[in-house]
């Protein structure tokens, strides 16, 4: 690929303010050789495993943008397409004891959107006190249920672990 005025190197478009996320995610999946290559083998397998897309990349990006609205960053699980796993298989626990990164990908948060499978969210966070005190149990499930409708992204609640497809 030969590069033009329009193309920047990843650092400048990750990098600049002026930039929305989508704008920023965009650009990487529309010209990154390692996205390219992933986005057809996610196709391929997509289409032997017959699977189809719920929700649409802007949606993913409302989400990943609309957790800062929670009191914390609920802790998920992803499956991605190319993983061979079960849907048993990909556990989150009940009492989840950390946190996770709903950044976007190029910030090592979550994996590109065209990857991922589904989600599974525990809206839960145990923080351990100590041997000597009960663990603190912060549960945001309503909150989080609110923001998926508010957002009109479908899920299905399986006491307290939500999932996204």
């Amino acid at each position: 690929m030969k590069k033009t005025e329009k193309q920047k190197p990843y650092f400048d478009i990750f990098g600049d303010p002026n930039l929305s996320e989508r704008e920023k995610y965009k650009y990487y999946t529309q010209h990154d050789i390692y996205s390219l290559q992933l986005k057809e083998n996610v196709r391929k397998v997509g289409k032997e495993k017959g699977l189809s897309s719920v929700i649409n990349e802007t949606r993913w990006l409302e989400l990943q943008s609309s957790i800062v609205k929670l009191p914390f960053a609920p802790p998920y699980i992803e499956k991605l397409i190319l993983e061979n796993k079960t849907f048993k298989e990909v556990q989150i626990s009940d009492a989840p004891s950390w946190l996770s990164d709903w950044n976007p990908f190029y910030q090592e948060g979550m994996s590109l959107f065209f990857a991922i499978e589904y989600i599974k969210i525990r809206p839960f966070y145990f923080k351990y006190n100590g041997r000597l005190t009960v663990a603190t149990i912060s549960d945001e499930g309503v909150q989080f249920a609110q923001l998926l409708n508010e957002l009109h992204i479908p899920y299905e609640d399986d006491n307290g672990t939500f999932t996204i497809y």
